[in-house]
């Protein structure tokens, strides 16, 4: 049965993360300043409704206005909105400036798509291999280069990510076809995934669970099914973890040397007729 609660914060879900229970101090005084203000706007509407209601016998006057009136109303939002900005003005910068992400211990590149999120992990080498646009395809949806070493070991995951608690995660966001938005409610992370860009997102969660991942930005049909899985785990359950995901990658890797290419098949022979057609276009 739905639990209704006038209280909306009460359906926040738990904060996990470092920063989280700043965002969730500054929406709680958003929130209250926010309650007070529609009591008291809406309780001077009834008071006028009530006391100017039709009278036998009253008549109306003209008013033209109150300048201090004015002006108190107008200075009152502008001090709320300005004090609002400077007290979350340092949380934001801790959030979302590209200067204050902490030297990560865990990096990893994430990529949305219709409909699923997928993550790439540094392999055995622990480097994360060059990528570039023109390397993108179906079946390398990160543009790994292919001519870097460092890249061939790379894990690639759909759905599901593991990742330690206390540590400083840094996620190298991008999208490979329309706008996306990479939602961790939990650690209160809400970030456009933009195609052609990549952009930093960094948390450090503090507890360990598996916690949703969704999609935030409307992105087609089968957005509401565009969710993931994030299990935060202890560091030493994620090293099992990578170490097992590194050793099947090595095995696949070694697949791959011992089976030798088909050659490419040679050239057709141009006829004459060919290259005459081939001209004329």
């Amino acid at each position: 049965m739905f639990d209704f609660s006038w209280n909306m914060l009460s359906y926040f879900p738990s904060s996990v993360s470092t920063y989280s229970d700043a965002h969730d101090s500054l929406f709680t005084i958003v929130y209250y300043l926010g309650v007070g203000i529609f009591l008291l706007v809406n309780s001077i509407l009834l008071y006028f409704v009530w006391h100017y209601r039709h009278k036998p016998g009253a008549t109306s006057y003209h008013y033209h206005g109150n300048n201090i009136v004015e002006f108190t109303w107008t200075l009152l939002p502008t001090i709320l909105f300005a004090g609002l900005g400077l007290y979350s003005d340092e949380m934001w910068k801790v959030m979302k400036y590209p200067s204050r992400v902490p030297t990560p211990d865990v990096e990893i590149d994430v990529v949305g798509q219709t409909y699923a999120w997928s993550a790439r992990y540094p392999g055995s080498d622990g480097i994360l291999g060059n990528r570039g646009a023109k390397y993108r395809s179906n079946t390398n949806l990160f543009g790994i280069d292919p001519s870097d070493p460092h890249g061939k070991d790379d894990i690639v995951l759909t759905g599901e990510f593991n990742l330690p608690i206390n540590k400083n995660v840094v996620v190298h966001l991008s999208s490979v076809d329309v706008l996306h938005s990479y939602f961790l409610p939990n650690f209160r992370i809400k970030q456009d995934a933009v195609p052609g860009a990549w952009i930093d997102v960094w948390f450090n969660g503090t507890k360990a669970g598996k916690y949703e991942l969704a999609c935030a930005e409307l992105c087609g049909g089968g957005h509401y099914g565009m969710r993931g899985v994030v299990n935060m785990q202890s560091e030493s359950d994620f090293n099992k973890w990578i170490d097992a995901k590194n050793a099947v990658r090595k095995q696949v890797l070694a697949a791959e040397a011992a089976q030798p290419k088909a050659p490419e098949p040679a050239p057709a022979a141009t006829t004459a007729e060919d290259a005459g057609h081939t001209e004329h276009h």
